[in-house]
Parts: C-alpha cells; structure tokens; sequence
C-alpha cells in the first residue's frame, strides 16, 4: 500500500510534478496527466453512404424558435457548432459561430430528429467536428457533413453508441442486438471500415453496464463500466483495454476499482495533448432512501494503465457523467443527482476540488466537456427537458460563462 502524506498517496505527488512538468514531458516523450475523446480502426469493406435529402442554405437562413442547446463541438477557440432542440417538439437545429460565440448563424434544419424527445433509430443527440468542414451528428443514427453543415449524407451503420475523432481519423462504436463493433473513418472521407474490436470487448452491451470510446492521437481506449453498487464482486468492478496505433492492436489493462466499499468504473479521461496519461472514476452508488450519497475513487496513470495511483476523492454526491482534462493539471467531473447536476473541478492536479457549476438541472445530464487546448474548454447542461445553457471558459476551467444562442 502507498504511503500517504497529509492524506495524499505518495505516487500522486510524482503524478501533480508530472502535471507542472508538462513541457519537459513532451520534450523527452513521457506524458503527464488526462481529458476525453474516443476511436477504434483497421480497414475491411467499405460501407456506401447513401444520401439523404438536405439542401444549401440560403442568405439569412431562419433560426430555430426556442432553440435550447443539446451538444457543442469546437475545433478552436473561435469555430464550433451547436446541436439543440429547436422549438418545434423533437425537431433538431443547428447553430454555426466563427467568432467564439459571440455572434451565432442558422444552418439548414438536420434531416433528423433530436434523440432525446424522439427514440427512433435514425433520431441524433450529439455533434463532432473534426475541422471546419468535416463532421457528424449521431447517437443512435449517424450523419455526415464535408460541407461544415449545410447538407448531411446518412451514414449506414447499426446504432451509434459513442463517436469521435482522433488523428486523422474519426471512429464510431455501434451496437447490435447480440454484438458491439468499431468502426473507422478519414477525415473527409465517404466510406467506414470496421475496426477488430477485442473478442471480450464485442459482448452484447446488455452484459455490461455501458461501454465508453476514448482517443487522443492513435490511442484509443474502451471501457466497459462496472457495477456501481457497494458491494461490487471480483470481475464486475468493469474491463479495459488500449490501443497505441489506431485500433489495430489491443492490449487489455487492470480496472483499479479495488476499494472495500466496492464500486466499478464509470467515465475515463485521456489527458489533452498527452496519450498514456488518463483518470478513471470508479463510481459506488451509496444512495439509503432519498439520500443521495455516493462514493468517486479516482485513480490517475501516466503509463496508459500499467499502473494506477488513487487520488483524493472528487466529490461525495451525484453519478458520474462526463470527465475532461485540460493537460495541464485542471480536471472537471460532472455529475447528476436529485440534489442537483454538477460539474467539479480541480486546478491543482487533483490536490484540491470544489463544486465550479449548478446548472439548474435534475438528473437533466451534461453533454461534450471538452477542451481545444488548455485555456478554452466548453460544456452543455442541461441536456433536455429543462432550460440548457452552453458554457465556455477561457482560464483553464477556473470560471466559465454562458454564451448566449
């Protein structure tokens, strides 16, 4: 067992000089400390894309009425797009910005339905850019775009249950009644392959709890979480694997979710900027009648999952749902509960945290916590039901403000 000082694992505290040492990290090819993203890969057949019908916008497209925000995805501090419900019950609209959001242009209505008030296959809840012209909406059905959104092509894969991009590539893990898949894309391009996902990884999703994509350059991550109950069992605390080259080999890692009171992994990040550099959230569900107690037992690696370190706890109350790092030593978890969602942070690698946001919701979600470097990061909660609001921080996750669609 690791010795502690003033209740601080040891090994952490090489972990936070890793976090103020990123410049010389990237010098001599060591990482330092972790955000997300997800991918997958390997070439097989290639999928057509058959078209769907959606047009050019005209001058002064109309914006949506009531438009409320669902998902955000930059690709600088200046450019990013915003998916939301746009008034007309589960109708989906989109929102364009090339200044940082001060100013916000209409694209053409999605040929698509916004998921969350809508469960068909072909219905979307979220949007990623891969750059200005490039990107998708998906989950569960899944659109393309090379035309930075003024027409979408459908995409002919099974149901989408995560998508990202990393180098060059973007990837999309779908899901069959009796199997998970990979799947990858190039940038700009029109055809997916499957990606060989590990035998263990493909079990049907109803045999584990969730299953996350991660990716930050070739790396890519999959978890399959665990149980969050408190009296998780050896083997259902949730498995792990990584892949250092795009998908094409795996290599299956320890889940630390070793704590008496048990728990399993719940939401991983990969460091900005820093491949083999992640956190781990394992999630225990404590919750006695209303009370809404919960247990977060964060572990950091700068190793890609070789070796595990625990640092202090995030937080006592809600699930988690989303965890970002800026590379630099800022970490955010957000989290929903009846006591209201959240997001928390820390700006000293995981030394100190405390509550940064409420944003009104209820269990209502969060969507995209993401940074383009390590100042600028943006965030959507709530996601649904609820009045949304789109928030952006330009200090590293220190304050943040609400851009107004």
């Amino acid at each position: 067992m690791p010795s502690q000082r003033n209740g601080v694992p040891a090994w952490f505290l090489g972990l936070a000089a890793a976090f103020a040492l990123t410049a010389a990290a990237c010098s001599n090819g060591r990482p330092a400390l972790p955000p997300p993203t997800f991918s997958s890969s390997a070439p097989s057949t290639a999928l057509a894309s058959p078209a769907v019908g959606a047009s050019s916008p005209a001058a002064g497209f109309p914006r949506p009425a009531g438009f409320q925000p669902a998902g955000v995805s930059f690709v600088s501090p200046t450019t990013g797009w915003v998916l939301g419900a746009s008034g007309c019950g589960d109708c989906a609209g989109l929102l364009v910005t090339r200044d940082g959001g001060a100013h916000w242009s209409a694209l053409p209505q999605p040929p698509a339905n916004l998921g969350y008030y809508d469960n068909s296959a072909n219905a979307v809840t979220d949007v990623a850019f891969a750059d200005d012209s490039n990107g998708f909406l998906y989950r569960p059905g899944l659109l393309a775009t090379h035309d930075g959104g003024r027409s979408w092509t459908r995409q002919p894969l099974p149901p989408v249950l995560a998508l990202s991009g990393g180098t060059r590539y973007a990837y999309a893990l779908t899901q069959r009644p009796d199997s998970l898949a990979g799947w990858r894309t190039a940038t700009g391009a029109t055809g997916w392959f499957p990606v060989p996902l590990p035998p263990a990884a493909r079990q049907p999703a109803s045999n584990v709890y969730s299953t996350w994509l991660y990716a930050e350059g070739y790396t890519v991550v999959l978890l399959h979480t665990g149980s969050p109950g408190p009296g998780t069992l050896p083997g259902q605390a949730g498995q792990l694997w990584v892949s250092r080259d795009s998908g094409t080999d795996w290599q299956q890692r320890s889940v630390p979710c070793t704590g008496p009171q048990g728990g399993g992994a719940a939401v991983l990040s990969i460091a900005l900027g820093h491949q083999q550099a992640w956190l781990l959230d394992c999630f225990i569900n404590l919750q006695i009648s209303q009370d809404e107690k919960s247990g977060h037992d964060l572990y950091g690696t700068i190793d890609g999952g070789l070796t595990w370190v625990r640092l202090p706890d995030p937080t006592r109350q809600g699930a988690p749902a989303m965890l970002a790092d800026n590379g630099s030593g800022h970490a955010f978890l957000a989290t929903v509960g009846g006591d209201g969602d959240s997001l928390v942070g820390t700006i000293d690698g995981g030394l100190h945290w405390q509550t940064i946001l409420r944003d009104g919701g209820d269990f209502n979600g969060w969507a995209d916590l993401r940074f383009v470097n390590t100042d600028t990061g943006f965030v959507v909660g709530p996601t649904y039901n609820v009045t949304g609001h789109l928030y952006r921080t330009d200090d590293g996750g220190r304050t943040w403000r609400i851009l107004h669609l």
